[in-house]
């Protein structure tokens, strides 16, 4: 039986798919894959709860989702959500709300504005305490503090893994957090010049392909130091 005592945590949009993209056949077999090698594996990403759940759906078994940018964290899979900082989120609507013709997208703690808008919503949340994220073509609204970093952690004390360290993998400037608390991390040959520099590992290859790189070569060369050292 392999024991299964480190995690593995994936970005959604950008490292397993193209961004925008629905599963595919193999971006579920490079999740099983790493499964197979030892990983408890933790979806990641900006979009939203009720989003990633879906999507979820389509990769196979997963052991947890840290979703709108590590503000909603589901671990393991199947359990309540916990949401974190969601009396900031709640403030957040209720300033934005207020703002006439303004497009919004929220999730259950995350707002997401076209970038274009980022000065005027920066007006329109003074003094709250958040920090914007930009992504693409958005710019997330989030409570200072919540980072995919911190959503990874919480998922893995909520796995059982205590302090243990994880493996990451991304694409986009909102992952870096996410590369540098890793103990070990890798880019995929897509990815923004600012996660491939956060990044331990450079992958050769794009998206599943990168991620299936990176678990079968430098990842399982990573784990297997790991478990001679104890």
């Amino acid at each position: 039986m392999v024991r299964r005592s480190l995690a593995l945590a994936v970005d959604y949009d950008g490292t397993l798919v193209p961004r925008g993209g629905r599963p595919t056949p193999e971006a579920r077999s490079v999740l099983a894959l790493a499964r197979a090698a030892g990983f408890r594996v933790i979806l990641a990403s900006g979009r939203t709860h009720e989003q990633l759940v879906g999507i979820a759906k389509g990769l196979g078994r997963l052991d947890g989702l840290v979703a709108e940018n590590g503000a909603v964290i589901e671990a393991p899979v199947g359990s309540a959500p916990w949401v974190r900082r969601g009396t900031v989120g709640r403030r957040v609507r209720h300033r934005l709300g207020s703002a006439p013709r303004l497009e919004v997208e929220y999730g259950l703690v995350i707002a997401s504005v076209p970038l274009a808008e980022r000065r005027r919503i920066e007006s329109l949340l003074d003094g709250l305490p958040v920090y914007f994220e930009e992504n693409v073509d958005r710019a997330m609204v989030l409570p200072m503090g919540v980072t995919k970093a911190s959503g990874v952690r919480c998922a893995i004390r909520r796995l059982g893994l205590g302090a243990r360290g994880y493996a990451a993998v991304g694409d986009a400037h909102n992952d870096v957090p996410m590369l540098r608390s890793a103990a070990y991390s890798a880019a995929v040959a897509n990815a923004e010049a600012s996660a491939r520099r956060a990044a331990d590992y450079r992958c050769l290859e794009s998206e599943a392909r990168g991620v299936r790189e990176f678990v079968l070569g430098p990842l399982e060369a990573w784990r297997a130091s790991r478990a001679e050292r104890g």
